[in-house]
């Protein structure tokens, strides 16, 4: 069973973001298996738009699904879940022109200050995209070129091996909702999506859920910070 199901068609919160971006949606009603403790949590209790267990997507004091993901360049597979690191999580798909880079920005970003300040050994970084069908190997290494994005330092491109997969994982546990879009031709079809970026604990637990199509790096690292230092 998956752990978040929506209560509503799905294509009536989506239909009003246009193709290839995100922009913020008002948030459906859903149930959740995720138990909710504060206890798990290290950052103080964020302004949050409703109740945890209300929300679609994993926030705080939520542990995050138990699913697995291929990383395509390394050629293995990881478990998203903890592994003792405090790790930023976000979605996406290479062919976005508009939030996405943003989304993945920002995480570089962070990356980077987190390689200045000496602290990429307790910090990891997971870029999941919902466009398997066209996110390889090949096309994930080249955009991590683009996107100047460290792959020796903590971060993975994961992909789940299939677009039903896609649909399971991505939009169903972890409540980042898309929708492929049709146009003439069909190689070059867009997704219509939520943004997200999790902030999770080195237990595996979500301090922070960052909906802004456009969010700001030095908040997140603030939090990064934040957490670490209250961690040791």
């Amino acid at each position: 069973m998956n752990r978040r199901q929506y209560l509503g068609a799905i294509g009536g919160g989506i239909a009003a973001l246009s193709a290839g971006c995100s922009t913020a949606e008002s948030d459906t009603t859903v149930t959740s298996e995720r138990s909710i403790d504060a206890s798990n949590t290290y950052l103080d209790t964020p302004d949050l738009r409703a109740e945890p267990s209300i929300l679609p997507y994993p926030a705080y004091g939520q542990s995050l699904p138990d699913v697995t993901l291929s990383d395509p360049l390394a050629g293995d597979s990881v478990s998203i879940d903890s592994d003792g690191r405090d790790t930023l999580i976000t979605f996406f798909y290479s062919h976005c022109q508009t939030v996405c880079p943003r989304l993945i920005s920002a995480l570089r970003n962070v990356q980077a200050k987190a390689i200045e300040d000496n602290r990429i050994d307790t910090t990891a970084f997971q870029a999941v995209t919902f466009d398997p069908e066209r996110d390889d190997a090949d096309r994930l290494g080249g955009y991590a070129d683009r996107m100047n994005v460290a792959l020796d330092e903590n971060w993975r491109f994961l992909a789940p091996d299939s677009p039903e997969d896609a649909k399971e994982i991505v939009m169903d546990e972890f409540g980042v909702r898309f929708e492929r879009t049709h146009p003439e031709e069909m190689d070059k079809y867009m997704f219509t999506h939520r943004s997200l970026i999790l902030l999770v604990n080195a237990d595996g637990y979500v301090e922070r859920s960052y909906t802004d199509s456009t969010p700001s790096w030095q908040s997140i690292y603030d939090d990064l910070r934040t957490l670490r230092d209250r961690e040791a």
